[in-house]
């Protein structure tokens, strides 16, 4: 690849990454040594609002790394510009790591941008296909979403924070993340290695955005015959809105649980499925594709997973409680 070919590529490469455009320009003329325009092309733009110089070698021979860090302090003098980057075309892993312990910085168009002056450690990563537009999320990244909608302050945690938050696996958020950013709803920023949330829609407008991709969370409802105390299943379905609105209560509570927790429950609750209506330990028992308990500290369902679950509902009146679930937002 030639050199302009190379300039080009990683201005692609950034606005593709960042959504930043580096406005790359050649420097040349005479302000510089002419030992250093033989050895390299160099180009000025700017990165994150910060002047940026991208230099590429003419010739990579031995010895070439530890010359461009003596090269790279005289140009940082010569031309005022803190962050010097060697542009690469192609970077084996072990050139990678050897530059990364020596803090140079570097951009490998469609493969790694590290700049250790502020921060950034960006890896190639697959492409994430966009969703189609009425496709809907996957649970964990409605709980991200509904997390941030009930006010959790989730800038700038890592993917192990939130993974432990949500709790659910580190592989899970990563793709949450991928799926947010290809919706351009969140924004990755890169701390080292670190891969760290910024959302850049919220609240109403956030809600507007996801609305039609919110699904709900219920997967199945059985009826059962068995103590289900306020610590192990939280208040759901008709029992929740009846809380939240003026709906009377069921005659029967409604309680949520997730999925994963059916079986288990039910052996050491000694939970039994089908019994005549009378009996008076009857609920009704939804199981759910997340926890409902990350998402509230009340022994009841937080009010936008309620909203999704009942805003469908048959019965009018049911259905017009879970719109009323919105109300005090405003929205």
């Amino acid at each position: 690849m030639g050199f302009d070919a190379l300039a080009e590529a990683a201005e692609a490469y950034v606005q593709n990454a960042f959504g930043v455009r580096l406005e790359l320009q050649p420097v040349a003329g005479s302000s510089l040594p002419h030992f250093l325009l033989d050895r390299y092309r160099i180009w000025q733009g700017r990165l994150n609002g910060e002047a940026v110089l991208l230099v590429a070698m003419r010739a990579a021979g031995q010895g070439a790394t530890a010359e461009f860090i003596k090269h790279r302090d005289l140009l940082r003098r010569q031309l005022g510009v803190r962050l010097v980057l060697l542009l690469l075309e192609h970077v084996p892993a072990v050139v990678r790591r050897q530059m990364v312990e020596r803090q140079i910085g570097f951009l490998a168009p469609d493969a790694q941008l590290y700049v250790p002056e502020a921060l950034l450690d960006l890896r190639e990563r697959t492409r994430v296909r966009l969703p189609a537009a009425n496709e809907q999320f996957g649970p964990t990244t409605q709980l991200l979403i509904l997390a941030s909608l009930l006010g959790d302050n989730l800038e700038d945690a890592n993917l192990t924070q939130l993974a432990e938050r949500f709790q659910v696996a580190i592989m899970s958020m990563s793709r949450t993340l991928d799926e947010l950013e290809a919706l351009q709803i969140a924004k990755a920023r890169h701390v080292g290695r670190q891969r760290r949330l910024h959302l850049v829609v919220r609240s109403r407008e956030l809600w507007q955005a996801v609305e039609g991709r919110l699904q709900s969370p219920v997967r199945k409802v059985r009826t059962v015959r068995g103590g289900l105390p306020e610590d192990v299943a939280l208040l759901a379905g008709e029992s929740a809105l009846a809380h939240y609105t003026m709906l009377a209560e069921p005659r029967f509570p409604h309680r949520a649980i997730p999925a994963a927790r059916w079986k288990p429950l039910q052996q050491t609750l000694n939970l039994r499925v089908g019994f005549d209506f009378d009996d008076d330990d009857r609920a009704e028992l939804e199981t759910w594709s997340y926890n409902p308990r990350v998402l509230t500290r009340e022994p009841v369902v937080d009010r936008f997973s309620l909203h999704l679950a009942m805003r469908n509902d048959p019965d009018e009146r049911v259905a017009q409680a879970a719109q009323q679930l919105l109300e005090p937002l405003g929205w």
